[in-house]
């Protein structure tokens, strides 16, 4: 369990230092797959800024790990550091990234992914099973790919 609390924190970390070096600015409203045809990170591109949808997918990509990591850990209780990191980064998805449209089919979701994180570990395969499911949607509807690993596809 301590190699589990060690990597998370390991992986903050990596995420702090990061997120200090590029400062990502996406104060424009951004159209998602199901309105545009193109995800986040293509409309950012589009913007001109080929780099930002790039830094865009790294921190998706980074902060959404940690989320399944504690998914995954079914008897390693997290750090409230972590929950609250996951929490931070759960308010910012919905309040400044989601597009405003979206916000109101997307509340439940997000309320639920709260809550989930409020009970680790004590929750059953169901509900981890549903967190997954949420969690793809998120990826979905900001145009991300979800890895096959981690969808239960690959081996």
């Amino acid at each position: 369990m301590d190699k589990i609390n060690d990597g998370l924190g390991l992986i903050e970390k990596t995420m702090i230092k990061k997120s200090t070096h590029c400062h990502l600015d996406i104060s424009e409203s951004v159209a998602v797959e199901e309105h545009t045809g193109h995800g986040l990170a293509e409309q950012h591109s589009a913007v001109g800024d080929p780099s930002l949808a790039r830094l865009f997918k790294a921190y998706f990509n980074n902060k959404m790990t940690v989320l399944i990591f504690l998914c995954y850990a079914v008897r390693h209780t997290p750090e409230e550091k972590h929950i609250n990191s996951v929490y931070c980064f759960l308010d910012d998805l919905y309040r400044h990234m989601l597009e405003e449209s979206l916000q109101r089919q997307y509340r439940r979701k997000f309320i639920w992914l709260r809550g989930f994180l409020q009970r680790l570990p004590d929750v059953r395969t169901a509900q981890r099973a549903r967190a997954l499911e949420l969690i793809r949607s998120l990826y979905d509807v900001f145009g991300i790919n979800l890895k096959n690993e981690i969808q239960g596809g690959g081996k």
